[in-house]
């Protein structure tokens, strides 16, 4: 499959990294997500989103983890990130990064609806 040609848009885009945030070795039994206060997470993502590293994130309607979409220069910088997360350092939350990169891409810069 041949990726989409490069066009301004796509080209100012920083790397992409999907981040699955799952439950880790001290996140509380017979809990989920949904159910659990992951209120420094929350934070700490708010200010990723604030800084424009966090493109999107949701959480899986069955209570099991989060993922998000996030820019990064490099899968250094996205690994420092997921390392000083507060839920990581005590290790209620775990997370796997992937580096992605955009095949379709919506634009909502102009008019605030989908090109």
């Amino acid at each position: 499959m041949q990726p989409p040609p490069v066009d301004e848009r796509s080209a100012s885009l920083k790397r992409l990294y999907f981040v699955l945030w799952t439950m880790g070795e001290s996140f509380p039994a017979q809990r989920t997500f949904q159910s659990v206060d992951l209120s420094r997470h929350e934070l700490y993502l708010q200010k990723a989103f604030r800084e424009g590293s966090l493109v999107m994130a949701a959480s899986f309607e069955n209570g099991s983890g989060i993922v998000s979409l996030m820019e990064a220069e490099s899968e250094q910088d996205i690994q420092q990130f997921v390392r000083k997360c507060p839920d990581v350092l005590d290790r209620v939350l775990q997370a796997r990064v992937k580096p992605c990169r955009p095949l379709f891409w919506k634009d909502y810069s102009t008019s605030g609806k989908a090109r």
